[in-house]
C-alpha cells in the first residue's frame, strides 16, 4: 500500500524505502473506519482485490464529487456530464457494498436479537428509533449515513496524518521529541504502543504536533453556518469594533485563515507560518483558550467525529514513529521549496486534496523495535 519503492542511496539513505504517505495513510484510515462501522476488516493494505476496488471507488467518488461541486454553472444538474456519470457509477458500487452488509445485519438482528449483534455503528443505525414516532431509519437513511461516515471518517484524518508526517520529517528536532515521547510511553507500558483514548491523551507532544498540523493545514477549508431560528446579534472584535449579524445571514468561517492570523497565535507574521507545536504548550501556560483554533468547526454543530479523528490520527502516527525514521523524499522536498516552504496541497470544493503525492523515505529504527 502507499506506492512503496525500494531505495538505495548512500550514508543514512541506505536500506530506506520510499512511500506515498498520502496513499498509505488513506489505506489505513479506510480500514479503521470500515471495521468501526461494520466490525469487518477490508485488507486494503494487503492488496485484497475486492478491498482495493472499494478503496478505488471511494477515491473516484470523492474526486468526481469535488469536480461537481466546483462546477459553478451546475451543468451536471441539467446534463449527463462525465463527472456526474463517474460519480454515479462509483456511488452505485458503494451503495451495493453498504446495502449488502446492512441487509445481512438486519436479518441477523431479526433472527437473533440486537443483543447478539456487533456493537458498531451499523447496529446502532439499524436499532435506533425516532423518540416521537418510534420509526426506524429507512434503508436510504442508513446507506447515506454510512457513506458520509466512511468518506468523512477516513479521508480527512488520512490527509492530516500525511501532512503531519511530512512536517515532522522536515523538522527533525520536533520529530525526535515526539518520537522520544512515544518511546517513553512504550518503556513505561511493557513495550506496547498506544491504542486507547487514555493512551493517546498521555502523548501531549504528539497531540500538540497534530493540532499544529491542523492549524496550518486543516482538512476542511471553510465551515458554513447560518444565523437562523432566532439567532443573530453582534460580534465584538474589540473596543468600538462591532459586527452586526442579521438573522438569517449566511456565514463562511475559514479554519485555514484563522490558523494563520498572527494576533491569535502569540507570534509575528513569520512565526505564524512556521510549524511550531510548542505554541500550544505556551497557550496552556498563558491560559489562552485559543478560540481561533477550530479545524473541526465549533459550537453545537462541531464535527461529531472530532474525538475519533484525533484518537485515530495520534495512534497511527505513534505506530509509525515507533518503528520508522522518516525524512522527505527528494521530489516532495523540491515541491515544498517551489511552494515557498508550504506543503504542496490544494483545496477542492473546500476539502484538502493532493495535486501531487507526498512522499517520504522511511527506514526501520533499531532492531529493538521489532516487527508488529
Amino acid at each position: 500500500a502507499g506506492g512503496a519503492r525500494g531505495g538505495g542511496g548512500s550514508g543514512d539513505g541506505r536500506n530506506a524505502t520510499e512511500v506515498d504517505i498520502s496513499d498509505a495513510s488513506q489505506a489505513v484510515t479506510l480500514e479503521v473506519i470500515h471495521e468501526a462501522l461494520f466490525s469487518e476488516r477490508l485488507d486494503v493494505i494487503d492488496g485484497e482485490r475486492n478491498a482495493v476496488a472499494l478503496a478505488r471507488s471511494f477515491r473516484e467518488f470523492n474526486v468526481a464529487n469535488q469536480d461537481l461541486l466546483n462546477d459553478f454553472l451546475t451543468l451536471y444538474q441539467r446534463f449527463e456530464t462525465p463527472e456526474r456519470a463517474r460519480r454515479d457509477t462509483h456511488r452505485r458500487r458503494l451503495r451495493a457494498h453498504f446495502d449488502d452488509r446492512a441487509d445481512a445485519r438486519r436479518a441477523a438482528i431479526a433472527r437473533d436479537g440486537a443483543a447478539a449483534a456487533p456493537r458498531d455503528l451499523l447496529t446502532a443505525l439499524l436499532t435506533t428509533r425516532d423518540p416521537a414516532t418510534g420509526a426506524a431509519l429507512t434503508r436510504d437513511d442508513v446507506n447515506l449515513t454510512l457513506t458520509e461516515m466512511m468518506v468523512a471518517g477516513h479521508d480527512t484524518t488520512a490527509a492530516t496524518v500525511a501532512c503531519m508526517m511530512c512536517l515532522l520529517a522536515s523538522h527533525p528536532e520536533v520529530r525526535a521529541s515526539v518520537a522520544g515521547e512515544v518511546d517513553e510511553f512504550r518503556r513505561n507500558n511493557g513495550g506496547r504502543l498506544p491504542s486507547s483514548v487514555a493512551d493517546a491523551n498521555a502523548l501531549v507532544k504528539l497531540d500538540d504536533a497534530m493540532k499544529e498540523t491542523m492549524r496550518l493545514y486543516p482538512a476542511v477549508l471553510i465551515v458554513v453556518r447560518k444565523a437562523e431560528e432566532g439567532t443573530g446579534g453582534v460580534f465584538t472584535k474589540g473596543p468600538g469594533r462591532e459586527v452586526r449579524i442579521p438573522e438569517g445571514s449566511g456565514m463562511w468561517v475559514s479554519p485555514y485563515v484563522l490558523g494563520r492570523l498572527a494576533r491569535h497565535w502569540g507570534g509575528d507574521e513569520e512565526d505564524v507560518k512556521r510549524f511550531r507545536p510548542s505554541r500550544f504548550e505556551e497557550a496552556r501556560e498563558r491560559g489562552d483558550s485559543l478560540d481561533a483554533y477550530m479545524p473541526f468547526g465549533g459550537g453545537p454543530r462541531v464535527c461529531l467525529g472530532s474525538r475519533f479523528a484525533m484518537l485515530e490520527g495520534k495512534v497511527l502516527a505513534a505506530h509509525i514513529l515507533a518503528d520508522w525514521d522518516v525524512e522527505l523524499a527528494a521530489e516532495t522536498r523540491d515541491a515544498i521549496a517551489r511552494n515557498d516552504g508550504e506543503l504542496p496541497i490544494a483545496y477542492a470544493a473546500g476539502l484538502m486534496s493532493f495535486p501531487e503525492s507526498l512522499r517520504l523515505r522511511v527506514r526501520r529504527r533499531g532492531a529493538a523495535s521489532g516487527p508488529r
